[in-house]
Parts: structure tokens; sequence; C-alpha cells
């Protein structure tokens, strides 16, 4: 088999903008040149030293991974010369060629540039030619940076051309940060440097930051002073006034590292990828008319992003994967949010032998968890975009980094390596591939490492519990609401039923989803939804032998798993007469549920999580009360009444709303009161006059204090439409309850 070339790269904040540029253009050339990519990426910089953070650097051992057959090493990207050195200690120990980015003579290293100068040059002969502005000074990046100095070189380049007169008082060096911004926009402010009629910045991080403190000062931009920036990043181009800039050509600059470094490598020219050369990006900021495709692209990208960020921080990722007791758990749990990694083609999760056998029954989970290249690896999920893979329950080395590195493929691979750790404890890596598009991760990879990392660590902790105190046994394994098991007392009977030598028994695993519960939640709150469950999980439990395992799984699942023929069809009828009965009380809303059934034989089984879901998408028995389960918008609707009822003090205006749930206003208020006999109006008025009556009788807030918090701009108002409401005035009502006469 041919050995594939490994391009290793080492860069950190691979979620900006600025490196996703570089990273594509690597890997759009490695791929045409049909080598594989491995991105060692750490989740952090290093700003601020602490122990998580400090851990990560445990991720570059693998620097001396043979596998690797150069490096492209992006130096500046890495904030603390410490963790430079250490890297640079690591890759000349490594012996392979290394290619850095953006940097000067190095006496060690390959590197490979692009002309700032010019296009610093660029904008600097745009202020004159097109604006013509004279007097221009120049904020540019850190003393002796080769960026930098490439920059102040194309600055004075256009003065000198334009004969333009400029000293050393005209420019000053900065730290392509807030600080540096701020200083220079204080001496405008203050006067100790004359007001000039343009800045030209380093960076748009720079620009924005200046801008806006020139704007609060009431220095008008670009009317009184233009300003502009370099690099096009997504601040610019969000920012008021969005910034005039340079889209500098880090794809470029990427592709030719990597075509440099190959032909280093092997000694021959491969085919160049096509061009993404930069070019200049107008903004109102020098008093140019915007290009809005920029800001309406952003927009869709920020859109999106949100809309997974929602999914993450708002879902119940966290909570459901930090409720496991095992590594495969907790790999069957992770598998069902891979979803939220944004084009997402591939994900490894390895983990150390030494972290897996922490979490083991006799193992001492507190010992500190170090890594070390050649520690041994285990991918305990192997997952694509649409299923998870199979066969990869062995441990590997890691200085083979990733086995697929030694596999036979067709197409090359890129990967993201990632480290895994709590404070000091290294756990493991990550390897995230976006297949064949030339893609990095965003931000919400972050954040769904981090709740795994969180994970990880609980598990360890849960372990030293069981290792320790049996006490917390119960507090693990059982439902504090219905005093079942829950999902990890499920897991654990069924491991301990599921084994071969009771191959000749013969079980039933049955669900009963209560699927009225969504809509109940949304209707009425937390706290019916919960007496439903105490009610059919003591219905489900009440006609159960001792024998039998009852559980629940989930917010809305009770589990039986059973040895008793015909057990579904008992419990069926049960649970439909028990909702019958309340029907005739008027109270069966949310009993809706459906019965799944899935015979197995113990051993033939590989997880309760399995057999579970082949169970509830094996159903046997439905049961439904309610009229509108079938039409798509009760839902949309349900969870906007919800939220009207949590926030009843927001502004909810009728075509905001309508926008957002895609119908008209008129359909969205006809269907509206169709289900729930009022108008959005009349309820928000409602729900404001419930909150106003708790806050009168529950607290000492005045009246008119009241009437902001639950959303009225006018006291007057308020008072009147609480007398309509109420027939009493808010003083009033609280009179009365403090004389006990209103409940």
């Amino acid at each position: 088999m041919k050995k594939r070339i490994l391009i290793g790269v080492v860069i950190t904040d691979c979620h900006v903008d600025y490196q996703g540029e570089i990273l594509r253009g690597i890997i759009s050339q490695a791929f045409r040149a049909d080598c594989d990519v491995a991105v060692l990426a750490p989740l952090h910089n290093f700003f601020v030293p602490s122990p998580h953070k400090n851990a990560e650097k445990a991720i570059f051992d693998l620097i001396l991974s043979d596998r690797f057959d150069g490096f492209i090493y992006d130096r500046h990207t890495f904030c603390r010369e410490d963790i430079r050195l250490i890297i640079d200690d690591l890759l000349k120990r490594s012996g392979k060629t290394v290619m850095l980015l953006d940097y000067a003579d190095h006496k060690n290293f390959e590197t490979t540039t692009v002309d700032d100068a010019s296009a610093f040059e660029t904008i600097t002969d745009h202020l004159i030619d097109v604006h013509g502005h004279r007097r221009i000074y120049c904020l540019t990046g850190p003393r002796k940076n080769f960026g930098a100095e490439e920059r102040l070189s194309g600055y004075k380049n256009s003065m000198k051309k334009h004969g333009l007169f400029y000293d050393k008082s005209y420019y000053e060096y900065g730290d392509y940060w807030h600080e540096a911004a701020d200083k220079f926009a204080d001496r405008i402010i203050s006067g100790s440097l004359d007001r000039p009629d343009a800045v030209v910045c380093g960076n748009d991080i720079m620009a924005v930051r200046l801008s806006g403190k020139l704007i609060a000062a009431g220095i008008r931009v670009p009317e009184d002073i233009a300003v502009t920036g370099f690099d096009a990043s997504e601040e610019g181009y969000t920012s008021q006034p969005t910034i005039t800039s340079y889209s500098r050509p880090n794809f470029q600059l990427g592709s030719e590292a990597c075509r440099r470094l190959y032909r280093i490598i092997t000694g021959r020219i491969c085919s160049k990828v096509p061009n993404e050369s930069g070019s200049l990006r107008i903004g109102r900021s020098c008093g140019c008319q915007e290009n809005i495709s920029i800001r309406n692209s952003a927009r869709r990208m920020k859109r999106i992003s949100s809309s997974f960020e929602g999914y993450l921080l708002y879902g119940d990722m966290l909570f459901d994967i930090t409720n496991v007791l095992s590594v495969e758990n907790l790999a069957d749990r992770i598998d069902n949010y891979t979803f939220l990694l944004y084009k997402m083609a591939h994900l490894d999760i390895c983990l150390t032998r030494k972290y897996i056998e922490s979490t083991l029954a006799d193992a001492s989970a507190a010992r500190k968890l170090d890594f070390r290249i050649g520690d041994e690896m285990k991918a305990v999920l192997s997952k694509n975009s649409v299923s998870r893979n199979s066969g990869r329950d062995e441990y590997f080395s890691s200085s083979q980094l990733l086995p697929v590195y030694s596999e036979e493929r067709r197409y090359p691979a890129a990967y993201y390596i990632s480290p895994l750790h709590y404070n000091d404890n290294f756990f493991g890596y990550t390897a995230l591939s976006f297949g064949k598009c030339p893609l990095s991760f965003s931000s919400i990879f972050l954040q769904w490492i981090n709740y795994l990392n969180v994970a990880l660590q609980h598990i360890r902790i849960k372990s030293m519990m069981n290792n320790t105190i049996s006490v917390a046994d119960r507090a693990i394994m059982y439902d504090r609401t219905t005093g079942l098991l829950n999902r990890n007392g499920i897991e654990r009977e069924f491991s301990r039923i599921n084994v071969p030598e009771l191959y000749d028994r013969h079980y039933d695993f049955i669900t009963v989803e209560v699927t009225g519960i969504k809509n109940t939640y949304y209707r009425s709150g937390e706290e019916k939804c919960r007496s439903i469950m105490l009610s059919f999980s003591h219905e489900v439990s009440s006609i159960l032998t001792s024998g039998e395992i009852c559980g629940i799984w989930g917010d809305n699942t009770i589990c039986v798993i059973t040895d008793v023929p015909g057990r579904a069809d008992d419990l069926c009828r049960t649970l439909c007469t028990r909702i019958k009965d309340e029907a005739s009380s008027g109270d069966s809303s949310g009993r809706d549920f459906s019965i799944g059934v899935y015979p197995f034989s113990p051993g033939s089984e590989t997880s309760a999580a399995d057999v579970l879901y082949k169970s509830s998408v094996n159903k046997a028995f439905s049961y439904s009360t309610s009229e509108n389960t079938s039409n798509p918008q009760f839902e949309k609707l349900c969870m906007l009444r919800s939220r009207i009822m949590k926030n009843p003090e927001l502004s909810w205006n009728i075509s905001d709303i309508a926008d957002s749930l895609f119908l008209s206003k008129s359909y969205l208020q006809k269907i509206y009161k169709s289900y729930f006999g009022k108008s959005i109006i009349e309820e928000m008025i409602e729900f404001r006059m419930e909150k106003a009556k708790k806050l009168l009788s529950q607290t000492g807030l005045t009246v008119t204090e009241i009437a902001r918090d639950c959303g009225y701009s006018s006291y007057n108002y308020f008072v009147r439409q609480f007398r309509i409401c109420e027939g009493v005035s808010p003083s009033g009502y609280r009179e009365k309850v403090r004389k006990g006469a209103v409940s």
C-alpha cells in the first residue's frame, strides 16, 4: 500500500476567520497533491495561564509521531512565548521539515510570506486618491513583528509616492488588540496628537475599537476622521460603521506554504490550486458606500451559527451526557449530538488507556492522568455524518495519531485533532473531519467539547464515588421524582440479565412513551408534566411483579423488561381504563401514549439503548386524546404560548411573531385563537396580570416598579388595565391580600 504524505499543521484559534482561510488553503493544496493533513488544534489560546488551559500543551507531544512528514507552523497565533518555545523544541526534535507562516528569516525553519506591504499601500492609496486625505496616521502591529513591519512599510511607500509629509509622530506600533487603539484614540481626543484626516490600522480589531472610541467622544467617522483596517475580518463588516479593509490572501498563503513544503519533502512540484487573491473590501468607515452583499453573507452564516448555538446552549446535551456511569454509555449518548457539528463528515473520540482504566470499578480514579507520545488510545466513538462505524474496539498507539492514517483510502483526509482534558488531567483527543470540504470548525465546537470534557470528568467522579461511598448508589441509579430506576439503573439491570448464561430465557423490552407530555409542557408547565409522569409510572409499576424491571428513560418514556408473556397488552388495557376514568372527570389532557415491544434473548444484544430504540420503533399500541397532534403548527404555537407565559413583560409584536413562524399575521391570529380560545394579546395581558398579582402579593415593590417589570411603560395604563381585569386597583388588590380577602 502506498503511504500518503502526512502534513502536520500546528496552529491555534482555528475557529477564527483569519486562521480558517489559511487552513482552507493548506487543506485544498494538500488534497490536490494527494496528501493527508493532521491539524494539531488546541481549543484555547494561552492568554492567561491556568491549570485547565495549560493541560492542552500535552497535545503537542503528537509532533513527535513518526507518521508526520513535515509541518506548517503558524507561530504568530500563539500569544505566549513560553508556549512557542515548547513547540519550537518539539518541532526541532522531530527532525522534520518545518514551514513557518508570515515570519522573518528563522535559523531552523523555512518560511512563507505574502506581500502585506503592497496591500497596505493599496489601502493608503485609496484614502489619498479617492478621498483626497493628506494627513494620514498609521497604527500598525507590534514592533519587530514581520507582518506589522510590512504593513508600516506599505504605508510609508504610499506617502512617499504621493509626496506627502510624515515623520515618527505619524505612525505608532500597536498590539493588534484593544489597548493600543484605546491609547491612540485618547491621544487624538485629548489633543496631544494633532487630529488627522484618516488613520490606517494594522487590523480590523484595532480599527473597530478606534472608531468606537472616537464616535463616543463626538468625533464622527468617517466625516471627521476616516478609519481603515486590515484582514477583512467578521468584526469589521459587522461593526457600525462597517470598516474599509483589505481581504488578505490568507488562502494563498496557506496553499503556497503547502506547495513549498511538499517540494522540499518530495523534490517534486505539485500543481497549484486556483489562487484567491486579496482585494480591497469597501466599507463606510472611509466614506464610501459599503458592499451590502458582504453583510448579507455574514448575516446568513450568523443565522446558521445562531441556530446551532441555540440547540447546544438551550438543549439537553449537557444534562444528558453527564448522567452516565460508563464510557460506553457516554459514547451512545454523545452520538445523538454530533448533528450540532456543522458539516461534520467524520468524528473520532479517542481516549487514553489510562483514562479508561481509571473509570473501572477496581481502579484508583483519583490518580493524575498525563499524556506522552506512544500512549495507548481507543476510539470509543467513530462516526461519519450518518451512522456509527464499527470494528475499532482495539487499542492503538498515539504515535499512529489515528488508525485512518494507516488505512488504504481512495482519497486523502484532513482531521482536526483537539485535546480532551479537565484541569491538568488529560483524557485523550477528538479528531474532526469535514471530508472533501476544506473547512475549519466554528466556535460552537469549542463549547461542544467543553461539555464532553465535563461528562468525562463526571464519569471519573462517579467511579470514585462508587469505589468509596455505597450510599451514592441510590442517587445515581434512581429517579428522584418517581422513585423508579433511572437510565443508569435500567442499563445496570439490563447488563445483569443480558449474559450468555441466560440465553434460554426470553424477554420483552417494552417502552411506554407518553407522547402528550411535550405539548403539555408548553401549555401547562413543568409541574403538570411531573404529575402526568407520576400517574403513568404508578399505573405501570402497580401491575408488575417483583421479578420485572421498571424505570424511567428520558423525560417521557417508561421502560419495562419482563419475561411475562402478554405484558404489553396488560399495560395498554390498564392505561386506557385509567385515562377513560380521568376523561369522565375532565382531566385527560396530555395522556396520549404509545407502547412499543421488542423481544430479545440475553447475550444477543449490545446495549439497553439499542434494544430501547428497536422497541420504540416497533409500535404495538397507540392512544390519543388530542385533536391537535396531527397539525404541524400546533407545537410551534404551544412553544410560543410557553414563551409568552414565562416572559409576558417582553414586547410581543404580532408581525414579528408571524415572521418568525413563517405565517401571515391574520392566519397566526386565527389559528392561535382556535387552539387556545383567546388571542395572543388577550393571553399576554392575562399573563401580565398574573405576574403583577404575584408581585403585589409576594414583594414590597412599588406599583410603578411592578408596572415596569410587567412590561408597561405607562403607570396609568397599567393601573387602568389592572382595574379592568381584576375590578380593583393594584393598591386595592395588595390591601385585600394583606387582609386575607384574596388568596
